[in-house]
């Protein structure tokens, strides 16, 4: 036979109150107390009635996280402290995926919501103004994760223009002329273009500008064999290049290419990523790159929407800081 709050409240001889508030480790109760209920429970190995608890408070416990993918290592990092923070707080993530479709993703929020879903964590698939009136009419909370900041929608990421505005501004203080912004993908896609990505493409061109760097996009796949031959004619031009990768695997790849070309970053050309990723410590040499704090979005996120879930916060746009980190490629 299970052990309940009232078994627990008799063995300890306190109230099935005092016995919550020590499992739920919310209202006032001493620290004595509430270890000796906390000890005792697990002495007795009880088990929360996930079932009464969610009756009892008209919820699920269950939150949806729709995404495009998991190839994005941003998105693995984002989850990773989320999950953390919604366990804690007594909450499971649903996790699925849109693979960009609105289609597919409008299906799966459906299905979500028939599952009564408490609040959702989203990486939308368009920005088509259709489709942001479709999530603002969701009958639950919604935190945008990264990308775009939609208007009346609460929002979690950081401000992607800004970054890349002082990233570009930091390779010109290194003296460069040329600045190449790297995102395969974008070549006849502008107007699918992911937001995020299209915010730092933004900022690098608007601060290129007005450090007087000449500027372009490598945009397509075909872009590791582009920077090669940039930077084959800037070598025998005496000059040397600049690319802002807008993620920091597109650098690794075109590290590794342009060294089995002969060209070394750092001496032949600069280079500089995003999103600080520990598999670029595999890397040899050290790279520059955008740390967005990914652990803090997750943490910031899920936080936000379990206050508006249980708290009825209002809608509301957070940034989190990011940091330039210097690095031997530039």
């Amino acid at each position: 036979m299970s052990i309940t709050t009232k078994d627990l409240a008799k063995v300890c001889g306190v109230s099935r109150t005092t016995v919550t508030r020590a499992l739920s480790g919310t209202g006032r109760i001493s620290e004595e107390t509430k270890n000796r209920i906390l000890n005792m429970a697990k002495e007795l190995d009880y088990q929360p009635d996930l079932l009464a608890r969610s009756l009892v408070k008209g919820r699920s416990m269950t939150i949806g996280v729709v995404l495009c993918d998991l190839k994005n290592m941003f998105f693995p990092s984002v989850i990773d402290a989320m999950e953390r923070v919604a366990r804690d707080n007594g909450y499971l993530l649903n996790i699925t995926l849109h693979d960009n479709s609105k289609i597919l993703e409008e299906n799966i929020i459906t299905q979500l919501a028939g599952h009564k879903i408490d609040g959702l964590l989203l990486d939308p698939a368009s920005r088509e103004k259709a489709h942001y009136d479709y999530l603002k009419k969701l009958p639950f909370p919604v935190v945008i994760i990264g990308g775009d900041r939609l208007e009346d929608l609460s929002f979690v990421g950081n401000n992607e223009f800004e970054a890349a505005d002082s990233a570009a501004r930091f390779i010109a203080a290194k003296g460069y002329h040329s600045l190449h912004f790297v995102f395969p993908g974008f070549e006849g896609k502008e107007a699918d273009f992911y937001g995020g990505h299209r915010e730092r493409l933004n900022g690098a061109q608007a601060a290129a500008a007005g450090c007087n760097m000449s500027f372009s996009v490598l945009g397509d796949h075909d872009y590791m064999e582009q920077a090669a031959r940039i930077t084959a004619a800037a070598k025998n031009a005496g000059e040397k290049p600049a690319f802002l990768c807008s993620g920091d695997i597109y650098a690794g790849y075109i590290i590794l290419n342009l060294q089995k070309k002969g060209f070394t970053a750092g001496v032949d050309y600069g280079i500089m990523g995003f999103d600080r990723l520990d598999l670029m410590q595999m890397l040899p040499i050290s790279l520059a790159s955008v740390e967005n704090n990914v652990e803090q979005i997750g943490n910031e996120a899920i936080g936000l929407l379990l206050d508006m879930i249980e708290n009825d916060r209002k809608k509301q746009t957070i940034y989190v800081p990011y940091q330039i980190i210097d690095g031997t490629s530039l």
